[in-house]
């Protein structure tokens, strides 16, 4: 199973906890596609990440998350809305970094920067248990 991104938290970090936490073996990551196969094949139009597993290859954070998931020993017992749970989690952290990204990368505004983390920070914290 190979993971391909940068060498960077961002859009993978959240693959790469589930593998760790969830047991899966025979992991890897590259930030280079292996010889011979496309970023079209995998579903992506230019933009990592991109999981290949076998013969299945995609693209899109949130699915492969959720497919790691799906197959993490670990996590073999959860529940219907368990997964659920976590499947809101991943989605909210896509939105999150898309509210972020754009200040942060369109010219590093602060206000911008802090009015994203004001809107969704409370949201996710509202929405953790409390222990």
């Amino acid at each position: 199973m190979l993971l391909v991104y940068f060498p960077i938290a961002g859009r993978a970090e959240l693959s790469r906890l589930i593998v760790s936490v969830g047991g899966i073996d025979g992991f890897s990551e590259s930030s280079e596609l292996p010889d011979g196969i496309t970023k079209a094949e995998c579903g992506s139009a230019g933009s990592l990440p991109i999981l290949i597993d076998g013969d299945l290859k995609m693209n899109e954070s949130s699915a492969i998350e959720m497919y790691l998931a799906s197959i993490a020993p670990k996590f073999s017992s959860l529940t219907p809305k368990q997964r659920a749970k976590d499947s809101q989690f991943c989605l909210l952290k896509e939105t999150c970094l898309g509210a972020l990204a754009k200040p942060l990368f369109g010219g590093k505004d602060k206000q911008g920067i802090q009015a994203a983390a004001n809107k969704f920070f409370p949201v996710l914290e509202g929405l953790m248990p409390g222990s």
